[in-house]
């Protein structure tokens, strides 16, 4: 190899060598001018491990007494309890009944109800009858708003049925009185009706419009049966006026 081309292979080993644009040399600057390596300092210390939990072995206070409670009250009374033997000395004998009637008889104490709170003795039961007559009411006012309710159906229901029963009759009584006795017009089959069609809000208006459609109804069938023998709610003709005693029941929807 000649000198020259040893040179120059030597200057391009420096060159690669010197590269300061390398992202080698780049990240090694970068690594060096960190603040935690400039100053030790600002040196952040990582954060300690959170202690291990503990675990109490030491039951509450209120643990404790509800289990001696329990099992003090689950304990029998032994013979050398004082109230026991003075019940002996009366002549109690033990596993009898306690009482004015034998039969009747209590063979265990009266159970201890506990009482937890700081309350009063009878706040407790004065709050289950306030919750009582709380549920009592909204019951009735429920069971009120129900009635209301299907009242109101009942009574449209009874309002429809009732024009129904009008426009029918009042159709029959039109096409009846211009076949057989060639009347141009009549008072009881005009449309009255059209001013009854909604119902109102008021009782009285809502009594007075029913009384109203319950006697114009009476007056188309009483008349259908004198003039025409027919029953509306039959559906037919008669023969005869005895004929229509006979088999009609009456002139009433409910009688059919």
């Amino acid at each position: 190899m000649s000198k020259r081309s040893f040179e120059d292979k030597q200057d391009d080993d420096d060159d690669d060598d010197d590269d300061y644009m390398s992202d080698k040399i780049l990240t090694a600057a970068a690594q060096v001018s960190a603040p935690q390596f400039l100053n030790p300092r600002r040196r952040v210390p990582a954060p300690p491990p959170p202690p291990p939990p503990q675990i109490s072995t030491k039951k509450a206070r209120q643990i404790i007494e509800h289990e001696q409670r329990e099992q003090g009250l689950a304990t029998a009374l032994s013979s050398d309890n004082k109230g026991f033997q003075l019940l002996k000395k009366m002549g109690y004998k033990e596993g009898s009944k306690l009482g004015v009637n034998s039969n009747h008889g209590l063979t265990e104490p009266i159970p201890i109800k506990i009482h937890s709170t700081r309350s009063g003795l009878g706040e407790e039961k004065e709050k289950q009858e306030q919750v009582q007559k709380k549920q009592e009411v909204k019951k009735k006012l429920n069971q009120q708003i129900q009635s209301t309710y299907q009242d109101n159906l009942k009574q449209k229901y009874y309002f429809k049925r009732l024009r129904g029963d009008i426009a029918k009759c009042q159709a029959v009584c039109e096409r009846l009185d211009r076949e057989r006795l060639n009347l141009e017009e009549s008072n009881l089959w005009k449309k009255k009706t059209d001013a009854i069609n909604e119902i109102n809000d008021d009782d009285d208006e809502q009594i007075n419009d029913q009384f109203s459609m319950e006697n114009q109804l009476m007056k188309l069938t009483d008349y259908l049966r004198d003039k025409h023998l027919y029953c509306i709610w039959c559906g037919q003709i008669f023969e005869s006026n005895d004929e229509l005693e006979q088999t009609c029941p009456g002139n009433e929807r409910d009688l059919h």
